[in-house]
C-alpha cells in the first residue's frame, strides 16, 4: 500500500495474532519514509466486518464507565475539558461560533464542557444516539472547534481523515488526543495495538498532516496530552496571548509541537 500522508510505499512490519473480536492474524506494514503503520488488514475489511469488529470490542465495556485497555480515560477528559474552557476563558477560542465533538462516543467530553462554554454539537459514526448530528449535517467549514479525541487511530482511509479537517472553519482550530511517537515499536505485544486501531502517527507523518490541512501552530499540553492546532501563526497567538508560553505544562510551537519522542 502507498501511505495516507506522504504516499511513499509502505512495507509490511510484523503482524499480531488475536483470536478475539472476530480477528485473527493483523499485519501492521511501515510508510518508508514517514514511519506512519498501517493495520493493513483492518483496513482492508469490508465495512460490514470492520463495523462488526468494533461494536465487538466496545460493548466488551460499554456501559461500565471503565475501559480495561484505557483506565485513565476519564481522567484524561476532564483535563482536556479544562483545557478547552481555559483557552475559551482567555479568548483563543470563540464560544459563539458552533464547536464539534467528531467521533464523540457517548459524549463524555462534549457533556463536560456544555456545563462551561454552552452546548456543543456531538457526532460518531458508529455510536448514534439521540441529538447526535447526522452526515448531512457536517457541513465544511462550519466549525469554529472540531475536537477529536481518540479517533485519529480509528480511520480507515485518507479521505475519512480530510473529511474531519475539512470542518474547521477558516480560521478555526482542530483538538486532536492521539498517541504520536517518534518511531513505531516493531512489537506485537505493544499496549497500544487495539484490535479497533487502524493508524499509528509518528512526529514526520503527523507534521505533514499538520502543513496539508493548512495549520500553522500548535499547543501542546502534557497533562490532558491535547493537542490543539491553529490557523494562525504563533506569532500572531503570542502577540494575542503572550502568556500562552508561560503556563506550566503547555508547549507551543510554529508548525507541528513534536512533544513526544
Amino acid at each position: 500500500m502507498n501511505c495516507y500522508i506522504c504516499t511513499a510505499t509502505a512495507e509490511y512490519y510484523f503482524s499480531k495474532q488475536f483470536d478475539r473480536f472476530g480477528l485473527d492474524t493483523v499485519d501492521y506494514e511501515r510508510c518508508m519514509a514517514c514511519g506512519t503503520v498501517y493495520a493493513q488488514t483492518l483496513l482492508e475489511l469490508p465495512e460490514h466486518q470492520w463495523q462488526s469488529v468494533c461494536e465487538n470490542y466496545h460493548s466488551s465495556y460499554r456501559g461500565s464507565g471503565e475501559n480495561p485497555d484505557d483506565p485513565n480515560w476519564h481522567v484524561r477528559l476532564e483535563q482536556q475539558a479544562k483545557v478547552l474552557s481555559k483557552l475559551a476563558d482567555i479568548g483563543l477560542l470563540a464560544t459563539d461560533k458552533p464547536w464539534l465533538d467528531y467521533g464523540c462516543g457517548e459524549g463524555e467530553l462534549a457533556g463536560m464542557l456544555d456545563t462551561r462554554i454552552g452546548q456543543i454539537a456531538r457526532y460518531d459514526r458508529y455510536w448514534k444516539k439521540e441529538g447526535y448530528l447526522q452526515e448531512p449535517d457536517l457541513i465544511p467549514g462550519h466549525f469554529d472547534m472540531v475536537i477529536s479525541t481518540s479517533t485519529l487511530e480509528h480511520l480507515r482511509s485518507r479521505s475519512n481523515m480530510d473529511a474531519l479537517a475539512r470542518l474547521v472553519t477558516d480560521d478555526g482550530c482542530l483538538g486532536l488526543h492521539t498517541l504520536v511517537r517518534g518511531e513505531i515499536p516493531r512489537d506485537p505485544d505493544w499496549f497500544y495495538l487495539l484490535p479497533v486501531h487502524t493508524i499509528f502517527y509518528t512526529n514526520r507523518g503527523m507534521a505533514q498532516l499538520f502543513d496539508q490541512w493548512g495549520f500553522r501552530s500548535s499547543l501542546y499540553v502534557v497533562e490532558a496530552r491535547l493537542w490543539v492546532w491553529f490557523r494562525k501563526p504563533l506569532k500572531q497567538l503570542l502577540k494575542e496571548k503572550p502568556e500562552l508560553v508561560s503556563i506550566p505544562g503547555w508547549h507551543v510551537a510554529e508548525g507541528f509541537m513534536a512533544y513526544w519522542p
